[in-house]
């Protein structure tokens, strides 16, 4: 099902893809598994050295072990913490911008 209303059809989609492959473009992947579930991740940057909780409606992301309190963050910021978490690692972030994680694009 494609849902991007600009691509008509499925032969469009694979053309754009391979074109993009071609120009030196990388299709990102991700292992087998891979989720954003919360309970996963948490298990996940546990084994990095980070603890993942929810306070409320905010989320905290920080290394174990770390001294004070932490910072309560919105889901975006969150997201972007896990994000850079994730590259440091050698996984795929889970949201490219325009302007963030520059290596992590190609």
């Amino acid at each position: 099902m494609i849902t991007a209303p600009h691509i008509k059809s499925r032969s469009e989609l694979t053309s754009m893809i391979i074109d993009f492959t071609a120009n030196g473009g990388e299709v990102r992947t991700f292992k087998r598994g891979h989720t954003s579930d919360w309970t996963y991740l948490r298990d996940m940057f546990a084994g990095f050295g980070y603890e993942l909780k929810i306070d409320r409606s905010f989320y905290i992301v920080r290394k174990i072990g770390e001294k004070g309190r932490p910072k309560r963050l919105t889901r975006v910021q969150a997201i972007r913490e896990i994000n850079e978490v994730l590259v440091a690692h050698g996984h795929q972030p889970f949201m490219i911008t325009k302007h963030e994680f520059l290596e992590a694009r190609p």
